[in-house]
């Protein structure tokens, strides 16, 4: 060992008034006539020298002693200045053979570890890990070494004092903790409903918006195209218009040159006419005056320069004239394309201002939801996530049918409690002490006790272990007798503990907390059956028939296996006719349901044939089988049920004839 725990040894003094061991002049030795000291656990006295003849902080230092398990009383005592030093005068470490010769334990020491070792065994405590039952046991252990040790008793009392003070601090400061993880569960689910519900309600708005946005778009472009429409629209029309203006222009000018020549033909057929009658009357009254002749040409060549002036005028200043009917049509037209123009530019201005309404909806849609997003992402930082119940159901007893009949319809905080209950066996939190029964005859004998007995809350692998020991000493007990008649379990089971512990008190003890325990955990088959027969409800040989039930099946396996040529298995096929055979009874759907429990057990891959039949038999630490097993137990207790059924059925049918 390279690392020793050591106790230090206070320096010894015989000053009545409690003065130490001063620093003074050192006088002569004269042997061992000082004070006197005892051990415990030998009665002879040791003296000491006197405390004037010691040498002050030579030989008052105090020294070192190994502790147990390295030496026995007589452990040699190695001081620091008897230690060998190097040359660099540095403590060198004590060589180890010196303690290599080891004596006996003392006796008051082996009796502690023996009585530590029983309440162990007794306990079926056999893990390292906290344990309350452990502590008990030790605790007991170190009381009796306080009360043994009576010089130390104060400063030992003290230290268990803190220790104990320590540890219901530490308990009080669990259970005010449930109340906040409770709390805990109940504020992260309702912030997962809130962020879901949000999220939904985001979801909707966003899908609504988006729709709304897509349909003024929609819109916009109908109206987009709609203004380009009749813009194309008036651009054909002032096309048009001005087309027809051009031929109007070319019209009204050939009517004007055409009334010229109308007015020219006239103006020549009067003249032939004035020639012809002048012709005729200058013949008739010989000769017309040629003077008044050229006045007339002249005259009328005036007009005519003076009419084509006057109609060059006209058509200068009326050349671009349009009609007023049509110059009205064009007029109303305007209006009316106008007008619609308007209405569209406001219809725009509408469209565009709520197109910004919503941009701006759009933008505080999108903050929040990043707000939203960030709280989210925080939550599932801070937050503790929400379990998968479901994977509880298959470390339930009962399989996932138990697990949804525990669950439906609890809250997380309830499911909690639920799992709890389940793991620790029903509701841990009442009274540290039962209630004797009494000592009269109609109380079982391992149950007559007056006064209050302790409760040590008994986990349910602590119970599963005692009754498969008890089963394995009563059947053992049974089969010893003679008499061929098996002994009542309320009268064995006194026994039992009374062997096992040995001492009354303990009996009382181990009965109370037994009964306690399989009530809380009846809800297993095995140890609601055990209840069952010690209670009294169930007789003991339904238990004895099912071990029976289950050797022979094991036995018709081997035996098809044996002639199939001991390969350890069987095939799908021999494993349901030896099944067939074994329970002639049972319908096609119970036996399916017996394959399927064994293929899901042994997790057969798909396509397998074989069957390793013998892994269906095994037992656990605590004697649980696979399901295979426990669907045999549970299809026998439904047919018992069903008998029992049918039997009264019958019976009341008898009655109802007679």
């Amino acid at each position: 060992m390279s690392t020793r725990a050591v106790a230090k040894l206070p320096p010894i003094g015989s000053n009545p008034h409690g003065a130490g061991i001063s620093a003074r002049k050192a006088e002569q030795y004269q042997g061992l006539t000082g004070p006197s000291y005892q051990i415990s656990s030998d009665r002879q006295r040791y003296n000491l020298p006197q405390p004037h003849i010691l040498k002050a902080y030579v030989d008052t230092k105090s020294g070192s002693l190994d502790t147990w398990p390295a030496h026995a009383s007589s452990q040699a005592v190695v001081s620091n200045t008897q230690r060998p030093r190097s040359q660099e005068n540095q403590l060198q470490p004590v060589n180890d053979d010196i303690h290599k010769v080891s004596k006996a334990k003392p006796k008051f020491l082996e009796q502690l570890e023996a009585f530590l070792q029983k309440e162990l065994r007794a306990l079926d405590s056999v893990e390292f890990g906290p344990s309350e039952l452990r502590l008990q046991a030790y605790r007991e252990v170190f009381e009796y070494l306080i009360e043994d040790f009576k010089t130390y008793k104060p400063l030992l009392s003290a230290i268990k004092t803190e220790y104990e003070m320590m540890l219901s601090y530490q308990r009080e400061q669990i259970r005010q903790l449930e109340p906040l993880r409770s709390m805990l569960v109940t504020v992260s689910e309702q912030c997962d409903q809130k962020i879901m519900a949000l999220r939904d309600e985001e979801r909707g708005e966003m899908a609504d918006l988006k729709r709304e946005n897509r349909r003024l778009l929609e819109k916009i472009d109908t109206m987009k195209e709609e203004q380009l429409s009749l813009e194309e629209q008036i651009q054909q029309l002032q096309t048009e218009v001005e087309s027809e203006y051009h031929k109007y222009r070319d019209e009204c000018d050939a009517r004007k040159l055409l009334v010229a020549d109308i007015n020219d033909l006239r103006y020549q057929q009067e003249d032939y006419q004035k020639s012809q009658s002048g012709m005729q009357e200058g013949e008739e009254e010989n000769k017309e005056d040629p003077v008044l002749l050229k006045i007339a040409l002249k005259k009328a060549r005036e007009d005519l320069s003076s009419a084509t002036t006057r109609l060059n005028e006209m058509i200068a200043n009326y050349g671009d004239v349009v009609p007023r009917r049509d110059f009205e049509s064009l007029e109303k037209q305007y209006q009316t394309f106008q007008e619609e123009m308007q209405t569209m530019q406001d219809d725009h201005k509408q469209l565009m201002s709520e197109h910004d309404t919503l941009l701006e909806v759009h933008k505080q849609v999108l903050a929040q939801r990043d707000e939203f997003y960030q709280e989210l992402e925080q939550l599932k930082r801070s937050a503790t996530p929400r379990p998968f119940w479901d994977k509880c159901a298959a470390h339930i007893e009962g399989g996932e049918d138990r697990w949804k009949e525990l669950s439906n319809g609890k809250s997380s905080d309830a499911l909690v409690e639920v799992l709890l209950a389940e793991i620790v066996g029903g509701d841990l939190s009442g009274s540290d002490m039962f209630e004797g029964r009494g000592l009269s005859d109609d109380v079982p004998k391992y149950l007559r006790f007056e006064g209050r007995v302790k409760n040590r809350k008994l986990g349910k692998r602590d119970i599963a272990l005692l009754i498969k020991d008890v089963w394995r000493e009563k059947v053992t007990f049974d089969s010893e007798k003679n008499e061929g008649k098996r002994s009542k379990m309320q009268d064995f089971l006194y026994d039992y503990l009374l062997r096992r512990f040995g001492i009354e008190d303990m009996v009382i003890e181990w009965g109370y907390n037994l009964l306690d325990a399989v009530d809380r955990f009846q809800s297993d088959d095995r140890i609601g059956l055990f209840h069952g027969i010690l209670t009294g409800q169930i007789d003991e040989e339904i238990y004895h028939n099912q071990m029976q039930t289950l050797a022979k099946l094991i036995q018709a396996l081997t035996k098809a296996d044996a002639e199939a040529g001991n390969q350890g298995t069987l095939s799908k096929a021999d494993f349901e006719k030896v099944l067939k055979e074994y329970f002639p009874l049972k319908s096609e759907e119970g036996l399916a349901d017996l394959i399927t429990a064994a293929t899901e057990e042994l997790k057969m891959e798909e396509g397998s044939d074989t069957i390793s039949y013998q892994d269906l038999f095994t037992e656990d630490d605590e004697g649980r089988n696979g399901p295979f097993i426990h669907k045999i137990r549970e299809q026998d207790k439904e047919e018992r049920n069903e008998y029992i059924n049918d039997i009264e059925k019958e019976l009341e049918g008898k009655e109802a004839s007679q």
